[in-house]
This record gives C-alpha cells, structure tokens and sequence, in this order.
C-alpha cells in the first residue's frame, strides 16, 4: 500500500472514529434532555395534582363557613337553625360545594395524567434518539470501513494473474482469491 494510501485510509478510520463519537454523543445529549423534560413534567404534574386538592380543600373551607354565616343569619331572624329550611339550606351549600371539590380534583388528576403522559413522550424520545446516535455511529463506522477497503482494493488492482501489486509486479503468496488479508479463500 503506498503511503498515500495509508494516510487516507488513516484519516478515513479517525473521521469515523470522529463521526461515531459525536454521533454518540449527541443521542446521549438529546436523552439527557429528554429525561430532563420528563422530570420536568412529571413535576408539573405532581404540583398540578396538589394544586387541585389544596383548591378542593379551600372550596369545601368557604362553604363551611357559608353555611356557619348563613346559620347564624337565620338564627338572628328567630329561625331554627337545625331544622326545616336552615338544615336544607346547609344541605345544599355543603352538596354545591363538595361537587365543586371534586370537579377540581379531577381536573388535577386530568392535568396530572395528561403531565406524566408528556412525560413518558418525552423518555420516548430522547431514548430514541439515544438509539438514533448508536446507529449513526454503527453507520459512520463501516462506511469508513467500506472506504478503507475500497481505497485497498484500488491500491492493489487484480491483474488476473497469481498476484498483485501496487507498479504490476509480483508479490509473492497472493493472488484473486485473497480476501484482503492474506487469508485465502482457495
């Protein structure tokens, strides 16, 4: 092999080599990132579903003390408080209130899961393009390889005889039927 040949074939193999690392690279990257955006998101969700039962808790406060002012306007008007339309008045405050409770909690619980499925699109992802960068680098890899051998093949032209050289001279032990290595194949 001439020494063209062999500093293009070494520059070849370290482009690759190059070409593989920053393919790697960047899909761990890109993972890194997505995992980062999942946590991100699960924490959203985490806090949206904790927003939404401090906020049921909070409507659930104001009609106990709703129904504790309502109580005490009827009682001022002489009317009982535990009874007839005071007990249904409270009745319905605490009822209206409680659905309202449990409507926002499940719009948290909603947000929450909606949170942890982006998420999980977002793990998806960045594995992903985790793979991706594996593959590139497998790619970069054995199209350097494919190079390297087709600059070898073309340094050692086959002459149709019992061997091969680079100027058209002998080189004894090859011939066609080497694979490339000195490995005979006949």
């Amino acid at each position: 092999m001439s020494y063209a040949t062999t500093v293009a074939a070494v520059a070849a193999v370290a482009s690759a080599g190059v070409s593989a690392y920053s393919a790697i690279r960047q899909g761990e990257q890109q993972k890194e990132w997505g995992d980062y955006q999942a946590a991100q998101a699960q924490a959203d969700a985490n806090a949206d579903r904790s927003a939404a039962e401090v906020h049921a808790e909070m409507i659930r406060k104001m009609a106990r003390r709703q129904a504790g002012e309502a109580n005490a306007s009827l009682a001022g008007s002489g009317v009982e408080v535990g009874e007839g339309t005071a007990l249904n008045i409270n009745k319905e405050i605490y009822a209206n209130a409680e659905e309202d409770a449990m409507l926002t909690i499940f719009g948290g619980i909603d947000r929450a899961k909606r949170g942890a499925a982006e998420a999980d699109a977002y793990r998806l992802k960045g594995s992903q393009a985790q793979q991706a960068g594996y593959l590139n680098a497998t790619s970069s890899l054995l199209a350097s390889g494919a190079t390297v051998a087709k600059g070898w093949k073309t340094s050692f032209p086959t002459t149709g005889g019992a061997s091969t050289t680079t100027t058209g001279g002998t080189v004894p032990g090859y011939s066609s039927g080497d694979l490339g290595s000195g490995l005979r194949i006949g």
